[in-house]
C-alpha cells in the first residue's frame, strides 16, 4: 500500500448522529470499524446511493478540520478506510490507517486565522494593498488578503483595478510569500472591500505577529 495522499475537500456520510463507518473486512466483527472517508464527490454519492442513504455529505476543508473530527470519534471505529467499495464483497480500494497513525504521520494542523486556499491579487506594481496610519501618523502599508477566489473577484469588479489572482495554498507558502514582502508592508487586510473612494478591512494582522504566533503548526 503506497503513502495516503490526498487533496481537500474530503467527504464523510451523515448518519444517526455521526458519520457512516463499515465493520472490519479482516475480522468480520462490530468491535472494529472504519470510517469512511471519501476523496471524491462523485464517489461518495456513489457509495450513498448504493447503501439507500439519503444525505448531503459533510466536507472536510483542511488537516485542521480532519483533525478535529478524528479525536472526536470513540470506540468501536478505531481506523479510517478511504474510498471504500459499496460492495460488501468488493475489494477496498485506497488505503486504511489506524486514528493513531493518521494523526501522528500524515495530519499537521496550524493555527492559520483562515482555511486554505487564500489569495493576493498581483499588479505592475507589487500587490493590491491599502495605506492607512499608525497612531503616530506613520504610513502604514497593509497587503490585501482574500479568503475566496470570489471575494477577490469581487474587489476587482468593485474598484475596476486590473490584476491577477495568486493562490496561497498553504501554510508553508503563506509564510515563504509575506516573508518576502518589501518592509514597508507591516500587516495583511483580510477580505478588504471597496466602501466609495476608501478601502476597508474588518481584520488587519501584523505580519511579525501572524509569523511568530499564529502561521505555525501545533
Amino acid at each position: 500500500m503506497s503513502n495516503p495522499s490526498w487533496s481537500y475537500p474530503l467527504y464523510l456520510i451523515p448518519h444517526e448522529g455521526g458519520y457512516v463507518s463499515i465493520v472490519s473486512a479482516e475480522t468480520h466483527r462490530g468491535s472494529d470499524q472504519l470510517l469512511a472517508v471519501f476523496t471524491e464527490e462523485q464517489r461518495v454519492r456513489e457509495f450513498m446511493v448504493h447503501v439507500g442513504i439519503d444525505a448531503a455529505p459533510f466536507l472536510l476543508h483542511n488537516d485542521r478540520e480532519f483533525i478535529w473530527m478524528l479525536r472526536r470519534l470513540n470506540d468501536p471505529v478505531t481506523r479510517v478506510t478511504f474510498d471504500p467499495a459499496a460492495e460488501k464483497d468488493a475489494d477496498q480500494p485506497g488505503w486504511t490507517l489506524s486514528l493513531e497513525s493518521l494523526l501522528k504521520n500524515h495530519l499537521e494542523a496550524d493555527y492559520s486565522p483562515w482555511n486554505y486556499p487564500i489569495f493576493v491579487i498581483a499588479q505592475d506594481s507589487g500587490f493590491v494593498s491599502i495605506k492607512g496610519e499608525s497612531d503616530d501618523g506613520r504610513p502604514l502599508i497593509a497587503i490585501a488578503v482574500f479568503t475566496s477566489h470570489e471575494k477577490a473577484e469581487t474587489y476587482l469588479k468593485a474598484t475596476d483595478e486590473e490584476g491577477s489572482l495568486c493562490e496561497l495554498a498553504d501554510m508553508k507558502q503563506t509564510r515563504q510569500f509575506l516573508g518576502g514582502l518589501a518592509i514597508e508592508v507591516f500587516s495583511v487586510a483580510l477580505d478588504v472591500i471597496a466602501v466609495s473612494d476608501r478601502r476597508i478591512a474588518s481584520h488587519c494582522f501584523d505580519i511579525a505577529t501572524l509569523m511568530e504566533k499564529y502561521l505555525v503548526s501545533e
